[in-house]
């Protein structure tokens, strides 16, 4: 009876241990992120760049997805998807809006999202994402690349313009903005107004 018992008690452990049901951890589109909802299953290693891959890609500490499982659906999870939920913590695919590939850590969801992210280097990309107008050529860009997903989904360079804009019905904060007279590479200092904006919306 006693071993039984304790043959019992093994088998539920390994089922414990060993069988759960896997979590879904793959956002297939802004929708799923927003509801915090993924749909998506993969099993892999989140890596961060080493230095050399750092310098290659223009100073950008983003990470990589390694070891993805299934194997068949690697294509998928370096390039279709829209990020990946890991603890806590979602990191957004930058290979659809930039057509490099990486994922890059969000620094803060809220009405307006943001991170830190590859500069795209081809024209079409550049242009939907606002870091050139339609009459304009492809630019070089600052290695250290703001960008904020508006609540649309849309994920735009932030600009200083940009941030008067979407910001100007709050009085304080457009104050704050004119007198702060920010550079494209005051990256942290607009995300510190977009931080105070979003806690308006709480």
């Amino acid at each position: 009876m006693k071993r039984i018992i304790l043959t019992t008690i093994t088998i539920l452990l390994a089922t414990t241990i060993f069988g759960q049901t896997k979590t879904n951890n793959g956002f297939a589109d802004f929708k799923e992120f927003w509801l915090n909802k993924p749909s998506l299953t993969f099993e892999f290693q989140l890596k961060q760049r080493s230095g050399g891959d750092i310098f290659m890609t223009g100073g950008i500490s983003n990470y990589r997805l390694k070891k993805i499982k299934p194997v068949n659906e690697v294509k998928k999870a370096e390039e279709e998807i829209w990020g990946v939920l890991v603890g806590d913590s979602v990191y957004i695919n930058a290979y659809p809006y930039s057509k490099i590939q990486g994922y890059n850590l969000i620094i803060e969801k809220g009405y307006y999202t943001y991170f830190i992210g590859e500069p795209a280097r081809a024209e079409k990309e550049q242009r939907e994402l606002g870091i050139i107008k339609p009459t304009e050529k492809q630019i070089m860009v600052c290695c250290q690349t703001g960008y904020v997903i508006l609540p649309d989904g849309t994920i735009k360079l932030l600009r200083p313009e940009l941030l008067s804009d979407l910001c100007k019905d709050n009085e304080d904060l457009a104050e704050e903005i004119e007198a702060a007279n920010f550079k494209l590479e005051d990256v942290y200092k607009m995300f510190d107004i977009l931080h105070k904006y979003n806690s308006t919306k709480k």
